[in-house]
């Protein structure tokens, strides 16, 4: 079983619990992937903390200043893909972003494995298209490409990925585009005004 838990700071971020003086702790939500089953509990913050625990029972905290967006591979065939070397973080990425996550040294891997993954097929035209919110467990880089371990934790209709463009910064090409890039954007903030967390 895998837990993503997000603790929330709450929408006052400098309340204080007037008995002990101290902040007051947001509220906290979790999501279990269990099969094909997502179990959610409530939130209802602004800012988010996350904490990722993969089914292996490793604990990896996370950045909320950035996410991994993999397009044209298939998110529910395997739990890995292998991206070719040409595609990954090449293309739709600003310079400033390639500079610190794409030397592939062992400091940027680790980087990227505490950041939000979104990764879907190509745009196939339909509604009933699905993605995938994960994280990234590995990445190794191989002669025939790199080979990139992920954990699944509930799928995201394509519909959101595209009434929301703007917000996830993807360009119009992108949806059909196989690349793996990196964006300066807090996926979670976008999710949650989408209605896929739970939260606002």
């Amino acid at each position: 079983m895998a837990a993503l838990q997000l603790e929330g700071k709450g929408k006052m971020e400098n309340e204080i619990d007037r008995k002990n003086g101290l902040p007051v702790a947001g509220p906290t939500f979790s999501v279990y992937a269990e099969g094909n089953a997502t179990a959610v509990g409530y939130t209802d913050s602004i800012n988010t903390t996350l904490n990722v625990i993969f089914a292996d029972g490793k604990k990896s905290s996370v950045s909320s200043n950035y996410y991994n967006l993999l397009v044209g591979f298939d998110p529910f065939d395997k739990d890995y893909v292998l991206v070719p070397k040409e595609r990954a973080l090449t293309e739709y990425i600003q310079n400033d972003i390639k500079a610190e996550f794409g030397s592939w040294s062992a400091e940027a891997i680790e980087k990227i494995k505490k950041l939000p993954a979104i990764i879907s097929m190509e745009a196939d035209g339909t509604d009933e298209q699905q993605a995938v919110f994960a994280f990234i467990k590995n990445i190794k880089i191989q002669e025939n490409g790199i080979k990139v371990y992920f954990q699944r934790y509930f799928p995201i209709p394509f519909t959101v990925l595209r009434a929301n463009q703007q917000e996830l910064a993807l360009h119009l090409f992108e949806y059909t585009r196989t690349h793996w890039t990196i964006k300066n954007i807090d996926v979670v903030e976008v999710l949650q005004d989408a209605g896929v967390f739970p939260g606002k």
